[in-house]
C-alpha cells in the first residue's frame, strides 16, 4: 500500500538572495514589506484571520567560511480567533530575528554543528537564502498558540442524556476518595 505524498501549498512570499552575490566582508542589507495585495494570501497560508503592517528588515553577515547569519527585526499585526469564544484577537509581533544558515552539503556530510540551548540549529541553503521564507517562519513561530479574547474563560460543562446523572471530574477520580479514607484511618485519633 503506497501513501500519497502530502501536498504543501506554495509559499505566498519569496524573496531569494543569491549567496554568490553576497560579500563576506560587508553585511548585506535586506528589507521586505508586504503590500495590501499579498496580506490576504499570507494570512490564509498562516491560518490566521488577517495580517497588517508586516515588515522584516536586517542584514546578512558572513558567519564563517561557508555559513551566513541573518539579523533583523520583524513587525506584524496579526488577527486570530479566540480559542474560547472565536472572537477576533489582535496580537502585535515586534521582535528581533536571528537565523543561521549553512550549506546543505555540510548537513549532508554530517558536519558537527554546535547549538546552544537558547537557539535553534542552522537552516540549510543551496544557492540562495529566501528572506520571504524567513518572514513567514518567524511570524508562524511568534503566533500565540492559544489566543484569548479579554475576559474569555473556559467554564465547566457537564453533559448527559435526559434522566442520567452527569459524570463529573470528581467521579472520574475513584482513588481520590480511597486516599482520603486512608488518610483519615491513619491519623491518630
Amino acid at each position: 500500500m503506497s501513501q500519497k505524498p502530502v501536498e504543501v501549498a506554495p509559499a505566498p512570499v519569496s524573496a531569494p538572495i543569491a549567496v554568490a552575490k553576497l560579500s563576506r566582508d560587508v553585511p548585506t542589507p535586506f528589507s521586505i514589506e508586504l503590500d495590501a495585495e499579498a496580506l490576504p494570501d499570507v494570512a490564509r497560508y498562516l491560518g490566521v484571520l488577517s495580517l497588517g503592517d508586516v515588515a522584516l528588515s536586517g542584514e546578512l553577515f558572513a558567519l564563517d567560511a561557508t555559513g551566513w547569519q541573518a539579523v533583523g527585526h520583524l513587525h506584524a499585526i496579526v488577527e486570530q480567533s479566540c480559542v474560547v469564544t472565536l472572537a477576533p484577537v489582535l496580537q502585535e509581533i515586534d521582535q528581533e530575528v536571528l537565523r543561521r544558515y549553512i550549506p546543505s552539503t555540510e548537513i549532508a556530510e554530517e558536519v558537527e554543528i554546535v547549538v546552544t540551548e537558547d537557539e535553534d540549529g542552522p537552516d540549510p541553503f543551496e544557492d540562495e537564502i529566501d528572506i520571504g521564507a524567513l518572514l513567514l517562519e518567524e511570524i508562524a513561530l511568534a503566533l500565540d498558540p492559544y489566543p484569548r479574547a479579554k475576559g474569555a474563560a473556559l467554564e465547566t460543562q457537564v453533559f448527559a442524556a435526559p434522566g442520567v446523572k452527569p459524570m463529573t471530574d470528581e467521579d472520574a477520580r475513584p482513588f481520590a476518595k480511597l486516599a482520603a479514607l486512608k488518610d483519615k484511618l491513619q491519623r491518630p485519633g
